[in-house]
């Protein structure tokens, strides 16, 4: 498996070097849509605050499917459903993949099959597994779920199938309630960036052309970021954004302190190829008045994975990471938690290695 940030990465090899004031690299997005992505998520029952990501197997060419044997699984169902896992659709090649349903597997073991779902359009639950967030197309909205009272919550925004369908790629970035959001989608027919707020009923307006990195509750920072050539902005909503020197979509969640984001380590040179690549390093930085970092190298990850994506803060110190193989015959992808002090890892859990995988905790 190629992870995400490589895609990118390549991307960055073929535009020529140029300043930040250089227009910004939008079209890799465009471009992700249409490789195979890697993401990779974090547990549930480990994690506060932050995102959720994708983990899609990689095919061999010619493509050889494994298809799990077909299982029968009860609906979910209107309460007293426990905190959530992980999400998973299996691997699907035909026409109907579109159509396939989102399994839920619980903390106590109970799966579920949500047939209210879209089958397309995000799926994300919040950080402590308690509450879904997913798209409708029969109500043309976000709905947001909480699992143990059955009570729902409808997007004020209205959004056709079209925002998720297609060439599109797009992004829900749950605050921990998941009652507010950042939804975004490029590459398709519209390109809508939008923070909602569900208790509110509100609907703003984000700047075109800015990733989400995360969102807090109620009006909490929101982090935005924009790579450049040889460079990054990350913007804490209401501060001025401040620039990285790197180009990178690998940032954790914000921090508890509302101010310290961490991002993976990595080296430019622009007569090496590929010209970006990983040093084994987490880097800490002040996500709102920038200045200096702190660069740690990563200690207790198995040489045959390597860090892909960053995720929530488990505490003050310690942000989660998954490590992934290189190929897809490798081992299943790791979960970690990194003591940003140190970069010494401890072992979480291993992820399913299997299909499309929507899990809390990640940044993507």
């Amino acid at each position: 498996m190629n992870p995400l940030r490589e895609d990118l990465h390549a991307l960055a090899e073929q535009a020529p070097t140029v300043d930040l004031a250089a227009q910004a690299v939008r079209g890799a997005r465009r471009r992700r849509a249409t490789r195979l992505t890697v993401a990779i998520a974090a547990a549930t029952c480990l994690i506060a605050g932050g995102g959720t990501v994708l983990l899609q197997q990689l095919r061999p060419e010619p493509p050889v499917v494994l298809t799990p044997p077909e299982t029968t699984v009860s609906p979910l169902p209107s309460e007293g459903v426990a905190p959530i896992e992980q999400a998973y659709r299996q691997d699907c090649y035909a026409a109907t993949c579109a159509k396939r349903a989102w399994r839920l597997v619980t903390r106590d073991g109970a799966t579920y099959e949500l047939t209210a779902a879209s089958g397309i359009g995000p799926l994300e639950v919040t950080a402590d597994g308690r509450r879904l967030a997913y798209y409708s197309s029969k109500q043309r909205t976000i709905v947001v779920r909480d699992l143990a009272s059955g009570r729902t919550w409808k997007s004020p925004l209205k959004q056709p199938a079209e925002d998720f369908s297609g060439s599109g790629e797009y992004t829900l970035r749950l605050s921990p309630s998941g009652l507010r959001f950042i939804v975004s989608s490029w590459g398709g027919r519209r390109e809508p960036n939008k923070l909602v707020d569900v208790e509110r009923g509100t609907v703003s307006d984000l700047p075109r052309g800015w990733w989400p990195v995360s969102v807090s509750d109620g009006s909490g920072p929101v982090v935005l970021a924009k790579p450049y050539d040889e460079a990054s902005q990350v913007w804490v909503l209401g501060h001025d954004p401040i620039t990285i020197p790197d180009f990178t979509y690998d940032y954790s969640a914000l921090a508890p302190d509302g101010r310290t984001l961490a991002r993976l380590g990595q080296t430019f040179d622009p007569d090496r190829r590929p010209m970006v690549q990983r040093d084994g390093s987490i880097v800490v930085f002040d996500a709102v008045q920038g200045g200096r970092e702190t660069r740690i190298p990563i200690s207790g990850i198995p040489e045959e994975l390597h860090p892909s994506s960053l995720g929530s803060w488990l505490n003050s110190t310690e942000v989660t990471v998954v490590a992934i193989p290189e190929s897809s015959r490798g081992p299943v992808p790791v979960v970690y938690a990194i003591d940003v002090r140190t970069g010494k890892t401890r072992e979480l859990f291993a992820l399913h290695d299997y299909g499309t995988t929507s899990v809390p905790g990640l940044v993507h």
